[in-house]
C-alpha cells in the first residue's frame, strides 16, 4: 500500500531478527521472510535499516553483504560494545538515522525489546532494546527531517498478567501519536 504511495521509501525494523530468509521451514511468505520478500518484491523499498538485531543465519548474512548496501544493520552487541567503549545512545542513533532516506515505514516487532518487556513474544532472544531507547530514536528521526509514512507492531504475544499486551498498547499509543506528529494536516 505504501508502494501506491510514494515513489520511494526505507523501512526502520526493530528487530532480533532479520526476517530475510528466502524462504522458513519451506514457507516462502514466513515471517521470517518478510523482509526479504519487501525487498524483492516492492522497488520501491530503496533501503531497510535493522536495529538491534541479535538473531540471525549465514543465508542472511549473504543476503546483506549482497544487497549493494540496501540493508544495514545495528546488530545488538555492536551497540553494546559502543556502550562499553564509551559511545553513548545519541552517537548511535545519529549513525542509524544517517543511513535512513526521508520516508520511514517503521516495523516495531516487539522482539527487538529486551524480553523482560515482552516475555511472551513468539521468538524472544536475550538482550534487546529498552522501550526509551527506540523512542529516543524515533525523536532523533523526526527532528532530522524524517518522515514516518507508516508502521506496524508485531509479534505481541499473550500473557496471563496482561504484562505483554500492556506494554504493546503503550508503544502503539505513542507510534500513533509519532505518526500524527509526522503528517500534520
Amino acid at each position: 500500500a505504501m508502494a501506491e504511495q510514494y515513489e520511494e521509501f526505507g523501512i526502520l525494523q526493530i528487530d532480533a531478527h532479520c526476517d530475510l530468509r528466502k524462504a522458513y521451514e519451506g514457507f516462502n511468505y514466513s515471517h521470517a521472510s518478510i523482509m526479504y520478500n519487501a525487498l524483492e518484491e516492492v522497488p520501491q523499498i530503496k533501503k531497510i535499516v535493522q536495529v538491534g538485531i541479535r538473531d540471525y543465519c549465514d543465508e542472511e548474512l549473504d543476503y546483506v553483504s549482497n544487497s549493494n548496501g540496501r540493508v544495514s544493520i545495528f546488530f545488538d552487541r555492536d551497540i553494546k560494545a559502543a556502550f562499553y567503549e564509551g559511545k553513548n545512545w545519541s552517537e548511535v542513533v545519529d549513525e542509524i538515522v544517517e543511513k535512513l532516506p526521508k520516508n520511514i515505514f517503521i516495523s516495531f516487532d516487539i522482539d527487538g525489546l529486551d524480553p523482560k518487556l515482552c516475555p511472551n513474544t513468539g521468538t524472544p532472544v536475550q538482550g534487546g532494546l529498552e522501550t526509551e531507547q527506540v523512542f529516543y530514536l524515533f525523536k532523533k528521526m523526526r527532528a532530522a527531517g524524517k518522515k514516518i509514512i507508516a508502521f506496524d507492531l508485531n509479534e505481541v504475544g499473550v500473557s496471563r498478567d496482561e504484562w505483554d499486551e500492556n506494554v504493546a498498547a503503550r508503544i502503539l499509543y505513542r507510534l500513533c501519536n509519532l505518526l500524527i506528529d509526522s503528517n500534520p494536516q
